[in-house]
C-alpha cells in the first residue's frame, strides 16, 4: 500500500465533528511525480458503497492501531473540473473530495480534531494501491500516471508532498474530554514537505477559513 496527500480550506454549516477535504486533486503532477488521472477513485468508490462498510478515517496511516481509527467517511464523491464544491483554485483540476465524522467521544479523535481545528496538523493524505497506472509526459517531464486506484483509509497526517491539495472544511465541537472548544481560524500555508519514500507519497494541505476566498 502507499499514501498520498492533499490543500484543505475551513467552513461552516457541517456537524460538530465534521470536516470536508479534497483528498486528491487530478490532473496535476506531484512531489512523487504522480499524476491522479480523473475516473482513479470511481471503481474504488462503488465497491464501498456496494458493501456498505464506510471508509475508514485514521490517524496518520496507524492502521494497525484500534485507537488511530478515529472517524468514518460518511460521503464520497470525485468531483469534476469547475465544480462549485472544489476551491477556486483547483476548480480547474478536479478531485476527490469527503465529508467524515470524527468519533468525538474518542480521545485521540477529540485531540486529532483539536489539532486540527488549531492548525497544529494541517495536512490529509489517504492509503492506496495501485490498480492500473503507466508512465506518462506530464508538460515535458517523466511522470507515472494513476488511472485506477483502490482506497483503503484517509486521515490526518503531519507531511504531505502536492501544494495544490486542500482541507475544504472543519466543524468546531466540544471536546468530551478536556471540554475544549475550538474555532475555526485562518491558516499560514503549510510549509513543503520533503520527500517520506516512494511507499509514503503524501501530498500538502494548507488550512484557510472559508470566510476568506481561497
Amino acid at each position: 500500500m502507499q499514501t498520498k496527500a492533499f490543500p484543505a480550506y475551513v467552513k461552516d454549516g457541517l456537524e460538530a465533528g465534521q470536516f470536508e477535504a479534497i483528498v486528491s486533486v487530478f490532473n496535476t503532477r506531484d512531489y512523487g511525480g504522480d499524476v491522479v488521472m480523473p475516473g482513479a477513485f470511481s471503481r474504488s468508490l462503488s465497491e464501498w458503497k456496494a458493501k456498505g462498510d464506510p471508509i475508514p478515517v485514521i490517524w496518520s496511516h496507524q492502521i494497525g492501531d484500534p485507537e488511530s481509527h478515529i472517524g468514518v467517511v460518511v460521503e464520497a464523491a470525485e468531483l469534476q473540473a469547475g465544480d462549485d464544491r472544489l476551491p477556486v483554485k483547483i476548480r480547474g483540476n478536479g478531485g476527490l473530495w469527503v465529508r467524515a465524522q470524527l468519533d468525538l467521544e474518542e480521545p485521540r479523535a477529540a485531540k486529532v480534531h483539536k489539532l486540527l481545528k488549531d492548525r497544529r496538523v494541517t495536512q490529509f493524505s489517504f492509503t492506496y494501491d495501485v490498480a492500473k497506472g503507466a508512465p506518462v509526459d506530464w508538460e515535458g517531464r517523466k511522470s507515472f500516471g494513476l488511472y485506477d486506484l483502490t482506497l483503503h483509509e484517509v486521515g490526518p497526517t503531519l507531511l504531505g508532498m502536492n501544494p495544490e491539495t486542500a482541507l475544504v472544511g472543519a466543524k468546531a465541537g466540544t471536546c468530551p474530554t478536556c471540554g475544549h472548544t475550538a474555532d475555526s481560524a485562518k491558516a499560514s500555508p503549510a510549509p513543503v514537505a520533503s520527500r517520506l519514500s516512494p511507499a509514503s507519497i503524501e501530498a500538502m494541505l494548507r488550512v484557510e477559513a472559508l470566510d476568506v476566498e481561497p
